[in-house]
């Protein structure tokens, strides 16, 4: 995992994780902070460590569950770090999140996943990049209803424009989808966008495609997104499976989600 403050940014409101528990499970998080000062980033390390926190006591509801939890405490958190010196009903701080968890002890490995917000998760088998989640924002909304097209999307003026996060007044849903089997090679990478708002999901399988460690290709990322003159902190996560045998992904569909 890497994060960086960026070109443009006066402080890094992002924050994240990667986390190998007992069993071998490995947990990846990136939240990206919203609200004026250090109210943003308080909100990404609170979802950081809410997130964490509930996971390294999960139940035996199975990962969707307990990765809807940890989401659920998140928010619980963040709304809770207010206090009372906010007005009812409001709040200036809040944060997306990705969250990520690779189950060792199946056979194959699954990967799961639940998010809020335009932190992006995406998988990366042989040589092609598959984005498995939709933002959570204005512009997506604009995507999904046809009225923009997914080129016109990228770099839209309103692209920071998001509808659901974590701290937000009222009831949160946070989303996630059908586990995904993983192969030998694989790697799972989460981000937020001072990467993929500056650096196409084309140029980002590019970087990828150069192999390297975990930690060597968050580096890669992070170049890439800088040498795009990205106007956010950059906060980038991965984990990548022993092995190179790649198998077709069974729920995904090239470009989009399972």
């Amino acid at each position: 995992m890497i994060s960086a403050c960026g070109p443009v940014r006066a402080e890094n409101q992002d924050a994240g994780a990667a986390w190998r528990g007992e069993n071998g499970e490995v947990v990846l998080i990136v939240a990206d902070g919203m609200g004026g000062h250090a109210a943003g980033r308080e909100a990404a390390e609170t979802v950081v460590k809410a997130c964490l926190a509930s996971l390294r006591h999960r139940g035996q509801d199975g990962w969707e569950a307990d990765l809807r939890a940890a989401i659920g405490a998140a928010h619980a958190a963040v709304l809770a770090t207010a206090g009372g010196s906010e007005p009812k009903g409001h709040s200036s701080r809040g944060s997306t999140v990705a969250l990520a968890a690779i189950s060792t002890d199946e056979e194959p490995p699954r990967l799961h996943v639940a998010h809020v917000g335009d932190s992006r998760i995406y998988l990366y088998r042989g040589r092609s990049l598959y984005r498995l989640t939709i933002d959570h924002s204005f512009v997506a909304s604009l995507v999904r209803d046809g009225l923009l097209r997914e080129d016109e999307a990228w770099g839209h003026p309103d692209s920071n424009v998001i509808n659901r996060a974590i701290g937000q007044a009222g009831p949160l849903e946070a989303e996630g989808q059908e586990p995904i089997e993983l192969a030998a090679g694989d790697l799972v990478l989460l981000c937020s966008d001072g990467l993929h708002g500056a650096v196409p999901d084309q140029e980002i399988s590019v970087v990828l495609g150069h192999g390297g460690t975990a930690a060597e290709t968050c580096a890669s990322l992070l170049a890439a997104a800088l040498a795009a003159a990205s106007q956010d902190n950059v906060t980038i996560a991965c984990a990548r499976l022993a092995g190179s045998t790649p198998r077709r992904p069974t729920r995904t569909e090239k470009g989009g989600r399972p």
